[in-house]
Formats: structure tokens, sequence, C-alpha cells
């Protein structure tokens, strides 16, 4: 796995959570990664993982970065790149010249049938692809074998986790309904939604917003001019609370793309068995059924808040929406992708080779 990314989110959180995928049904994987930051911090200590890329703000970084690629992938049977940059650095450093090259495609607008892209996607063996509705712009650019597969969820996402210390430490009072969203406060992420949909409930509801970012201070206005502020909390950014926190909450929203349009916010409420509500986005089918594991919606206030007031009013509705969730995102365990994976590396090396060196 290649990935220049020095930060815990969006395409390195894939790469790592497919590394131990593989890693974990017997596969010989390493992540190759960008130095610095919160990603090299969360993989110290695992031997499988390699912050020996560097940023490259001179013409020597790039030679590095060329050179630690063609060191890292020698004797490998496969190389899995997962941004448009370290696609690039692989391959220019001739990565697919001795080794099965695979691009792991997470938005639409890296399937652009333009001569660059067409010219970058020859190379490409086999594709990952982040869900299903990429799989017409890629069959344009490039007809090779795909996968979709969605986002691994982490173990310690589970139904049962006690959210009660959250809400003590967050000052909710004691049963009122919490609606709640996880993800990186920026611009398009849907946060207005949430608040604008909050905004049409009633006046117990209390809102609980789990992440952070350049867009705070505007949200906490919008929250103010929407007369809610008093009922909004702000948690701030978590990783190893999230279970918790999700608990926390009695109904999940989401409203945006993040990152790597993987949607791994959806499927780590799903794995808490929180009831969700989802915007009609590209993929969310893939991980939602309506009605049976969550709803979906149309992007606006008003659907959003149709939903949850339903499910706040129907406490049965919603129960079955958890279970429903729950068994949903059992193929989404770690061991079940890192099998699915496995098997399609397989089938696009020579017969020879049953299981991959990644």
């Amino acid at each position: 796995m290649v990935v220049s990314s020095s930060k815990y989110t969006g395409a390195a959180a894939v790469a790592e959570h497919l590394t131990r995928s593989l890693r974990l049904v017997g596969v010989d994987a390493d992540l190759l990664f960008l130095s610095g930051r919160n990603l090299e911090e969360r993989l110290a200590g695992e031997a499988w993982a390699f912050p020996l890329l560097v940023k490259e703000r001179r013409f020597g970084h790039l030679v590095a970065n060329l050179r630690a690629i063609r060191r890292a992938t020698d004797g490998v049977d496969v190389v899995i790149s997962h941004l448009p940059h370290d696609h690039l650095l692989c391959v220019v450093a001739g990565v697919h010249c001795r080794c099965a090259l695979v691009r792991n495609f997470r938005r639409s607008r890296h399937l652009r049938r333009d001569p660059w892209h067409r010219a970058l996607a020859r190379p490409v063996r086999a594709a990952l692809l982040a869900h299903t509705a990429l799989e017409a712009k890629l069959e344009l650019l490039a007809p090779v074998p795909y996968l979709a597969l969605p986002v691994p969820v982490e173990e310690r996402f589970q139904p049962g986790v006690d959210g009660s210390p959250w809400r003590q430490r967050l000052a909710i009072p004691p049963g009122v309904p919490v609606l709640g969203m996880v993800g990186k406060l920026a611009r398009g992420r849907g946060f207005d939604l949430l608040l604008a949909t909050a905004a049409r409930l009633g006046n117990d509801l209390h809102v609980l917003v789990v992440g952070h970012g350049e867009e705070q201070s505007r949200l906490e206005r919008l929250a103010t001019r929407l007369g809610i502020a008093e009922r909004v909390r702000w948690a701030g950014h978590q990783i190893q609370e999230l279970p918790a926190l999700h608990a926390a909450m009695d109904v999940v929203l989401f409203t945006g793309l993040g990152t790597d349009h993987g949607h791994r916010a959806i499927s780590e409420a799903q794995a808490c068995g929180r009831p969700l509500v989802a915007a009609a986005l590209l993929g969310v089918s893939d991980l939602v059924q309506d009605g049976r594991s969550g709803r979906i919606v149309a992007p606006s206030a008003e659907a959003f808040a149709a939903a949850v007031a339903e499910l706040l009013a129907k406490p049965d509705t919603a129960a079955a929406l958890s279970r429903g969730a729950i068994e949903a995102v059992a193929g989404r365990r770690f061991r079940g992708s890192g099998e699915r994976l496995a098997a399609f590396l397989a089938g696009v090396l020579p017969s020879e080779s049953d299981m991959p060196r990644a």
C-alpha cells in the first residue's frame, strides 16, 4: 500500500484499514506513507508501517520518494496506490513494470477521461472502488477488473457501549433526545444541514457535534442565529472515544461527502447500532438499505427533520433500524474485507501466485 498522506483521515485511514485487513487473513502487506503528523504517531511500533515518504518541497525530495517507493516495492506482487499523487509516483518509479499496480479510486473526479487521466490509468492492472456508483466511469476510463469495497470497520465499534458518561460530561439533561453527527468541520461537509434540521425539531432536542475544523466558529454563529446554541454540544476531535460518543446519540445524521467518499462514518454509526438518517448521495445505497439498515432522504433540512421526528416518535422503528444496521455492517469487518480483497488480488495475478504480497 502506498499513500502520500501524513494524517489519519480520508485515503490514509482507508489504506491503513485495508493493510490491517489483509494481514489479518495472512497476506504479507505493508504500508508506505508520508512521515510526520498523527498517522506516524498512530502507527508507531507497527512493523508493517513505513513512514518513508517526505513532503516534496524540493526536487531532491521527489527523487527521494521515488527511490523509497522502488526499494519498498522490490519483490512484491501487488502495489495499491490510493491518491493521485502517490499513483503518479508509482508510475514514474516504474512499479507497474515489476508487479501489478492497483489503483484505489475514491472520487469520480479521479476518473475523468482527459488525456492526463487516461495516461495514468494505462499502467493499472486492476482497481478498487469506494462504491459501485463509480463502476460506469471506471469502465469508460480503464476496462480493468475491479472490486467495490467499503472501508473496513474496526472491531471497537460495537453496540452496547455506555454513552451516559459523555452525556453527563457534556451537560446533556437526562432523557432528552440527542441528534449527532461526526466529521471534519469543513465547508461542504453538511453541518449547516445538521443545525438547520435541529432547528425544525422540538425545543428539548440536543445536538452533539463530534469533530473540529476551520468552520466551527461560523457554525457556532449559525447555531446562535437559529436559536439553538444552548442545545448544541461541541465534543471536538475524537478518535478513541467515537464508540461512546455514538452511544450518546439517539439518531445519527450523515449529510455530506467526506474526504475519501467512502462514507466510513456511516459504517461506524451502523456498527454501534445507531439509527441513521443519510442523504441520498453517491455510494450511500451501498451501505444503507432504506427502511432496513437506516433511512435515505433528500439532502434537505425538511426531509431530515421529518425522518428524525419519526424515529424519535416511534422507538420500535428506531430499534428495528438499529438491528438492521448491525446486521448490514457484519460483512464490513476487517476479516471479511480482508478475505474479499485477498481473493480479488490473487485473481489479478498470474495463476502461480496464490497469496499475494502487497
